[in-house]
């Protein structure tokens, strides 16, 4: 299974918000990781609708996780972003009526998310050798971490 690039963006954004504990402004975000503000902006909009992050309008606006990143599991992250998990289109199959490898591919599909739901984003955000110049230029949106309301511009 592969997944697309919309979640890898997606869980990108999650994992430095959750490294960095307070908001950051996608602007930013994009830039530092040499990716496409627009998406990165699309996909920041499906994490705020599904709960995963909030975001703050205005000058100083930006997005932060809307929990704390123990209590989001890498398999919830992946279960907004991913559309369409089927591992085989089945339903225009002729061999539908008695193959069971529909039944083989969900089961597949399930361990898959099994695996993914024992990590949160806390596992997956622990910095190692390396990694941390890779986000540490990354500011924040000044002001965000601070109050919830939007700040009018």
């Amino acid at each position: 299974m592969q997944l697309t690039q919309h979640t890898d963006f997606g869980l990108r954004l999650l994992i430095v918000l959750a490294r960095r504990g307070e908001a950051i402004a996608l602007p930013a975000f994009a830039a530092d990781q040499g990716l496409s503000y627009n998406h990165v902006a699309k996909v920041a909009q499906e994490l705020v609708r599904a709960g995963l992050a909030i975001s703050h309008r205005g000058r100083n606006g930006g997005i932060e996780l809307a929990r704390p990143p123990a209590e989001i599991s890498v398999g919830d992250v992946v279960r907004v972003l991913e559309r369409g998990m089927q591992l085989a289109d089945c339903a225009n199959c002729a061999l539908r009526v008695d193959c069971v490898l529909s039944g083989v591919l969900a089961e597949a599909l399930s361990a898959f998310l099994a695996v993914l739901d024992r990590y949160t984003l806390a596992d997956v955000a622990r910095e190692g050798a390396g990694v941390r110049s890779l986000w540490g230029g990354v500011p924040q949106a000044p002001g965000c971490a601070v109050s919830d309301r939007p700040e009018e511009t």
